[in-house]
């Protein structure tokens, strides 16, 4: 039976060659977090028009007091009998869940 020896040869990069291929990688690298950064600036850039344009409409709005607003007095009398009664709080109020241990 035939024995083989396999030596694998040694890589011959010079030291420029070294510090170009280095430096490509690097700039591969820094590419793809400034994409991932430019993505997150522009995501908050809409977060805070879309905020602007909320604000600005309400301060448009005549109004801006939900106990006093007509239209949900008669929605309260016709389905709720009295704010933050059960029903009431079932059918019109949201809940708080506390996900800050999500992330």
């Amino acid at each position: 039976m035939a024995t083989y020896n396999y030596i694998e040869k040694a890589i011959q990069v010079t030291r420029r060659e070294f510090v170009a291929l280095t430096g490509v990688a690097a700039a591969i690298l820094w590419s793809g977090a400034y994409a991932i950064t430019d993505v997150v600036e522009d995501r908050n850039k809409y977060i805070k028009l879309r905020t602007a344009g909320l604000y600005k409409d309400d301060e448009k709005s005549a109004l801006r007091q939900s106990h006093k607003n007509k239209s949900l007095m008669d929605m309260y009398a016709k389905l709720a009998n009295k704010p933050l009664s059960p029903v009431a709080e079932k059918l019109f109020h949201t809940q708080y869940v506390d996900r800050t241990k999500l992330g």
